[in-house]
């Protein structure tokens, strides 16, 4: 029952919004019910408060403007309108629906249980509440999208429940001890609820709204501008006394020398150190939570230009290259470059970040100075950083001479920097704080494994340098 997971413009992970009409489950559908038969409402009633469940979940891509992206997953279901946000490790929305009882104001309850479950980033669990059994999978931080759902039977709750025993590592197992299921245990969902971030359900008319209103003061307020220039333009026109033309005189022509070209520094376009984490931590977590049968996935790396992964298959009986197939173009809708092997055993994808931001970042200190800031962190840290010297020679073109040819050979320039690698558990967000103190530093490769046993295993990897001051 994992959702559909799309890699959206080869870029980043995106789960695609079911289609109008298209059932999630027996009990609950996207929102379009059949003529003449309603649409089960989505809502639990805790003391006086009314919970909106059911709704269709989304990882967060752009955190800075949100609404284009939550527009677009509106507009494949007619029956959506309203939606929430959760900033979060892991930012992610949910869609609802009016026509499933949820309104304006609602709090939701599936980030009400994330964030008191918020020391384990992966749970399932089902509540066996007044209105039926709610069933809510979080994998990595990430509510999955189509994983929060109302059952109105006791043996669909279980069915979802039993399907999701088929992937490892559950921080948490919930159930009702009825089932009496192992390495399970209840939990009172009120309590879960009413301890957690109540984050409400909003409605996007409400933000067109503001926008149009926005748009028109900001017409209005370029109309009047222009106006008042128009007329002082005018005014000084009268006041200025008549132009004197005076004669032209011949003068001896100049030659115009050409200023020499400043050579481009390679600090001065680095990609957003806090973005390529962001990236690639929710890229890599995304793509671990795709789960294919009889194919492992393999080392993930992530370089500033894009991300880079594969498969393998596993000698599973039964497994097949279709299955891969049908995946990797079906059902999660790759759309970087795949490639299959000629035996059908492994198969490689490689999909480009677009869009990154670049930034300028003048460095401040010597190699020798990074080396003994970096070794005194190392030590205090405990963590082992090697570190290597390395340079990048750049061409600087000669100017040419006054006569339009070259006069001179391109002469070349020699940046230093110091170069990093460790290995840690800690996902690359956390590791923000730690690379910001430093000016002109380049993350040049992160690697992830997915198949670590544990998660405080140093399955992370982080490669990077640090360019020095030319002063």
């Amino acid at each position: 029952m994992v959702g559909e997971n799309n890699l959206n413009n080869g870029q980043d992970l995106h789960f695609a919004a079911p289609a109008a009409g298209q059932a999630v489950s027996s009990s609950q559908n996207s929102g379009m019910g059949s003529v003449g038969q309603e649409t089960p409402k989505s809502l639990i009633k805790i003391g006086k408060v009314n919970y909106a469940v059911g709704l269709f979940w989304q990882p967060l891509q752009d955190v800075d403007d949100s609404i284009p992206e939550i527009r677009e997953t509106m507009d494949a279901d007619m029956g959506a309108n309203l939606y929430t946000i959760h900033y979060g490790r892991a930012p992610q929305y949910g869609i609802g629906r009016s026509d499933k009882g949820h309104r304006e104001g609602q709090p939701v309850g599936a980030i009400a249980v994330l964030d008191s479950l918020s020391d384990k980033s992966s749970f399932v669990a089902v509540f066996k509440v007044e209105e039926g059994w709610w069933f809510l999978v979080s994998r990595n931080d990430l509510i999955l999208p189509e994983e929060d759902v109302l059952y109105h039977t006791e043996q669909e709750a279980k069915d979802a429940f039993y399907s999701m025993m088929a992937v490892p590592d559950w921080g948490y197992k919930i159930a009702p001890a009825s089932w009496d299921i192992d390495d399970t245990e209840e939990m009172r969902v009120e309590d879960l609820l009413k301890s957690g971030l109540q984050v409400r359900l909003r409605s996007l008319s409400a933000i067109r709204g503001t926008r149009v209103l926005l748009t028109i003061a900001i017409l209005i307020l370029a109309i009047v501008a222009l106006g008042v220039y128009s007329i002082l333009s005018l005014i000084d026109q009268e006041k200025a006394e008549p132009t004197v033309i005076e004669p032209v005189v011949p003068q001896a022509s100049i030659q115009t020398v050409e200023p020499q070209r400043e050579e481009e520094k390679p600090w001065e376009k680095l990609v957003s150190v806090p973005e390529f984490l962001q990236r690639c931590w929710s890229s890599s977590y995304q793509l671990k939570a795709m789960k294919i049968p009889g194919w492992n996935l393999n080392q993930i790396v992530c370089t500033p230009s894009g991300i880079s992964t594969g498969w393998s298959k596993t000698g599973e009986r039964g497994s097949r290259i279709a299955w891969l197939e049908t995946a990797v173009r079906d059902q999660y809708a790759i759309k970087g470059e795949v490639q299959i092997n000629e035996t059908a055993t492994a198969a490689t994808v490689n999909f480009a970040f677009t869009d990154v931001l670049l930034v300028a970042s003048t460095p401040n200190l010597s190699v020798e100075q990074l080396r003994r800031q970096l070794i005194d962190i190392s030590q205090a840290l405990s963590l082992s950083i090697p570190l290597s010297v390395g340079q990048i020679v750049v061409d600087v073109p000669a100017p040419p001479g006054s006569d339009g040819t070259q006069s001179q050979q391109a002469q070349s320039k020699i940046y230093r920097y110091l170069s990093f690698s460790f290995s840690s558990s800690m996902d690359p967000p956390a590791w923000e704080s730690f690379f910001k103190p430093f000016a002109a530093l380049e993350i040049t490769k992160i690697e992830y494994n997915p198949s670590a046993d544990s998660a405080l295993s140093s399955n992370w990897k982080y490669e990077g340098r640090i360019y020095e001051t030319n002063k």
